[in-house]
């Protein structure tokens, strides 16, 4: 389902008032005081605050599915696919800090199974395609074949998270996409085959 405009701002005051004051913090009340509306006017958009935190999954789910889409119509080598992934999401992040906060938070989505699984979901099919990327890269002999991929995708994700988190609880005090970047390159330098060049 496609959000209107207002349904997008209220998924994004949710995403801020998660994001600064905690799960507990996101009641009607304050998203409607934080968007200058009535508590009756949100809910002629989101019948409830299960159907919200749904739709806030959905956002992100939108989000994940339009940068696969382009790496997938852009006809990249699978080295720079994973690279391209990657790089959006810190650039993502640096772009809107309370979206990382919220994506690299399990509390918001702990209270409900069905939460649970869609985030799951959004999640496997990151996997699902950066672990295809990395295959590609070992069958083409760009990366090393020794590897396993989901491993690989264990450690490229982890670090990212590892990187984004250490930016948001330093009040974002360092360039984190140009830190993303030397990470990536590093975590390259270690899994692709040693004569392999840029």
């Amino acid at each position: 389902m496609e959000l209107t405009k207002r349904q997008e701002d209220i998924v994004q005051a949710a995403i801020g008032i998660i994001a600064r004051r905690g799960f507990q913090a996101l009641t009607t009340k304050n998203i409607a005081q934080s968007l200058g509306l009535t508590e009756a006017a949100l809910y002629r958009h989101f019948d409830s605050k299960k159907e919200l935190i749904n739709q806030l999954l959905v956002y992100f789910e939108g989000l994940s599915c339009r940068i696969l889409e382009e790496i997938s119509s852009s006809n990249l080598n699978p080295m720079e696919s994973v690279r391209r992934f990657v790089m959006n999401r810190y650039r993502m992040f640096t772009a809107d800090p309370d979206l990382a906060r919220v994506m690299f938070s399990e509390e918001p989505f702990s209270h409900d199974p069905s939460f649970s699984s869609q985030m799951q979901r959004i999640s496997g099919r990151h996997r699902e395609a950066v672990v295809c990327y990395l295959q590609e890269g070992q069958r083409l002999g760009l990366i090393d074949p020794n590897l396993e991929p989901c491993q690989l995708f264990r450690i490229i994700v982890g670090s990212m998270r590892y990187t984004v988190n250490q930016w948001n609880m330093g009040g974002q005090s360092f360039d984190l996409v140009a830190e993303g970047e030397k990470l990536f390159q590093t975590i390259k330098i270690l899994i692709q085959i040693k004569n392999q060049g840029d």
